[in-house]
């Protein structure tokens, strides 16, 4: 046996410090090719998050004026980014603006209500859209935006502006 340790280990497993580097340089770049798209789902989820946010809530208010014989209100808050559902000055749910932080919500009517029969008080159309506008789908961007429906009947849609095939349920 020989008296220096290290004589019986002529081969170290593991990598070197170059190899290292190459291997961090691949990874960094591969990341940065991925920014973009990674960028576009975290928009478009936050932009389903909040439509989807506001549908439940139409529907919710919808709901509430059928089981309560009563009429109850979808307002929209805080720059259109949050909602609140009431009924004769009571509050039922309400939606703060933390997940449309970055976004624009645009709609017809601030306020739309619902009666004892479920029928809402106007047409109302609300826009889930990124700051610019001009992404979206729709415009020729490579954002996915979302519309919510009211009509007067009290059917609540949810449906996507750059869909344009008949017969398809997610055109508006």
């Amino acid at each position: 046996m020989p008296d220096n340790p290290k004589a019986m280990r002529p081969h170290e497993r593991g990598f070197t410090l170059i190899e290292l580097l190459v291997a961090m340089g691949i990874m960094a770049f591969l990341l940065l090719m991925a920014m973009p798209s990674i960028n576009t789902y975290l928009l478009d989820t936050r932009i389903r998050v909040t439509a989807q946010s506001y549908y439940d809530g139409a529907q919710l208010a919808r709901t509430e004026a059928l089981r309560r014989n009563a009429d109850v209100v979808i307002t929209l808050t805080n720059s259109n980014r949050g909602w609140s559902v009431n009924s004769g000055g009571g509050s039922i749910a309400a939606k703060s603006a933390e997940a449309a932080e970055k976004l624009t919500v645009k709609a017809d009517a601030m306020m739309v209500t619902f009666n004892a029969l479920g029928a809402a008080s106007a047409d109302n159309t609300v826009q889930f859209l990124p700051v610019n506008e001009n992404s979206c789908l729709a415009a020729g961007g490579v954002q996915r935006c979302l519309n919510v429906l009211v009509s007067r009947g009290g059917q609540v849609r949810l449906c996507d502006p750059s869909i344009t095939t008949a017969g398809d349920n997610r055109k508006c």
